[in-house]
């Protein structure tokens, strides 16, 4: 037992090496993708590498000494093992039988399986991307707003109107409301309300579906606009957490007024979006008080002293001081605010003149009420509108956010542009990111194998698995109505590393056949890859049943897991099938372009 356990770890220590190192060299790039996604990857990297490191550790020492002393405890075999190498070696003569078939059409094959891997590319177009899954977290965000100028009095009766709604709807277990929105005067007409629901696990339905119903029980609240997200993608990146969010910039603020209400406008007729709204407040109310310098000095009055006495009517002004029980209290005058609550008041407030004599103010002054901005917002020096809102039920990220800067770029003049920000930018951006680190990934671990079996031309043949287990993933992805978002790359960089590992042992295996035995490529592959076989299979399976727990459940952040899950295990099995056929046949092909000195091996 102790010899054969040595034995076999010295005849597997070059593909295990490979294998590692070559998985190390897909996880090592995702470890410097910058931004706050790049934090993220950062841990991920980090974690895989060092676990496939110490694994490969792990397989050449412990595994060996394990396996002699379970030998040496009891070397005869029991019935089930007996039946399972049974049917092994059945697997093995069937498998070997197709694989001659195969190697006859080898050209054939491998112009089959690209066409296949080019096919399943248009798959993404059924696939939903998004930046991250909307999970269900027990927590909807409620945000509203009355037309500018609205009063705190007027807001609170339609939090009330909200909260008679709210608490009629079953699967709601609490929330807190939050008048005023925290902002000073400008934001007494907002209001935002956290809405904790029952457990996921004790509700018949989603978190989409209760927000459904918050929406139909607000419908009937005039001038209330309310828009309702999840906190899906918190602490993964800066900005707004909307899954639509964009700016707008220009030199005109009215220009982009009209055009983000157009924008806003088709999305919604389009049935691609909801609760659509701009961070751009128009309308507030103003009155504008102009002084009428003939009119003060005919009667003596001067402006500050008009400045002042509307100011202590309206603000208050503080003329003493007193103290009482260690502490210092101010004392201010002001006309009481249910005496003055319109133009018509404030004209009727009166100041004395050089002479003493009593003056209206309204004789003094002009006045106009008009609609005024609560806040300008700037981008690279040029305004700015943000628009923002959610995604209708179905809806790809990746196609709303493309149809909104299409409009965006129809309906803007020239001089203005439109960018992503928050949860929008972070999807193109990450995806971008993870789609070069996965090309560099890829690159590199094509050198270390160039390395390792030191040739230019193996390694492709190793790297062909890649593409079907992306076919794989896409095909699982599309199958069960699963979007493609950061959980899922996070799986398919998992996939890249496992997959390489199958057509590893069959490549080494049969470079090992042609190299001690002398054998030709043909007879090589055919010898040497059903003995891969049973080692390929049972890490495939141990694979699946270990990733097939990602997919089922309903615990809190399962919409993260499942595509992931789903990944991994659909390119785990397509990647398996197609690299017991496809991988032998490219060899075949590829041998035909080797130097003579690695014919000669």
């Amino acid at each position: 037992p102790k010899q054969a356990a040595y034995d076999g770890a010295m005849e597997i220590l070059p593909a295990a090496t490979a294998a590692t190192l070559a998985v190390v060299a897909v996880f090592a790039p995702v470890i410097f993708m910058p931004g706050i996604t790049g934090k993220f990857f950062y841990q991920f990297g980090v974690t895989m590498s060092a676990a496939v490191l110490i694994s490969l550790l792990e397989a050449v020492t412990i595994t060996p000494m394990r396996a002699a002393a379970l030998m040496a405890m009891n070397s005869k075999p029991t019935r089930f093992e007996e039946w399972l190498d049974v049917k092994f070696e059945k697997l093995a003569h069937l498998y070997q039988g197709l694989l001659k078939q195969t190697l006859n059409w080898s050209k054939t094959v491998v112009f089959v399986s690209i066409l296949l891997f080019v096919a399943s590319l248009f798959l993404i177009r059924g696939v939903r991307q998004e930046f991250l899954p909307p999970q269900d977290q027990n927590l909807i965000l409620l945000q509203g707003q009355l037309p500018p100028g609205s009063s705190l009095q007027a807001t609170s009766e339609v939090a009330e109107k909200i909260e008679e709604i709210i608490k009629n709807i079953p699967e709601v277990e609490g929330y807190l409301m939050s008048i005023g929105g925290g902002g000073g005067v400008a934001n007494v007409n907002q209001l935002f309300m956290p809405i904790n629901l029952t457990p996921r696990e004790g509700r018949k339905i989603n978190h989409f579906a209760v927000m459904d119903k918050i929406r139909e029980g607000l419908k009937p609240i005039k001038n209330f606009r309310a828009s309702l997200r999840d906190t899906s993608s918190r602490g993964l990146t800066t900005g707004r957490q909307f899954p639509i969010s964009m700016n707008i910039m220009g030199p005109d603020l009215d220009v982009l007024d009209e055009k983000s209400k157009e924008i806003m406008k088709r999305l919604t007729d389009e049935g691609l979006a909801q609760d659509m709204d701009s961070d751009f407040r128009k309308g507030i109310p103003e009155l504008e008080i102009e002084p009428l310098r003939d009119r003060l000095a005919s009667r003596g009055v001067s402006v500050e002293s008009v400045a002042v006495t509307l100011n202590a009517a309206l603000a208050g002004l503080r003329v003493s001081r007193y103290t009482a029980g260690g502490r210092r209290y101010d004392i201010r005058i002001k006309i009481p605010e249910e005496q003055v609550t319109d133009r018509a008041d404030i004209q009727k407030v009166s100041v004395r003149n050089q002479f003493g004599n009593i003056v209206a103010i309204g004789d003094l002054v002009k006045m106009d009420e008009k609609g005024t901005i609560q806040s300008i917002t700037r981008i690279n020096r040029q305004r700015a509108i943000g628009i923002f809102g959610q995604l209708t039920k179905g809806q790809s990220q990746a196609k709303v956010l493309d149809r909104a800067v299409e409009i965006a770029n129809e309906v803007l003049p020239d001089g203005y542009t439109v960018g992503l920000e928050g949860a929008s930018a972070g999807l193109a951006e990450s995806f971008s990111g993870l789609t070069i680190a996965l090309a560099l990934g890829i690159l590199v671990a094509y050198m270390v194998l160039a390395v390792q079996f030191n040739s230019f031309i193996h390694p492709i043949s190793v790297l062909m698995a890649l593409p079907f287990s992306v076919t794989g993933a896409l095909l699982a992805l599309w199958m069960f109505g699963v979007s493609l978002n950061l959980f899922s790359f996070i799986g398919l960089i998992v996939l890249m590393g496992i997959a390489k590992k199958n057509s590893i042992l069959l490549v080494e295996f049969t470079n090992h056949m042609r190299d001690k035995e002398g054998k030709d490529v043909v007879t090589s592959l055919i010898e040497a890859c059903p003995v891969r076989l049973r080692p390929i299979l049972m890490t495939s399976t141990a694979t699946v049943i270990a990733a097939a727990p990602l997919i089922f459940g309903n615990s809190m952040g399962q919409e993260t897991r499942t595509p992931m899950g789903l990944t991994i295990v659909g390119g785990t099995i397509l990647s398996t099938i197609l690299t017991l056929f496809v991988v032998p046949a490219i060899y075949k092909v590829l041998s035909h372009l080797e130097s003579e000195r690695e014919t000669s091996r």
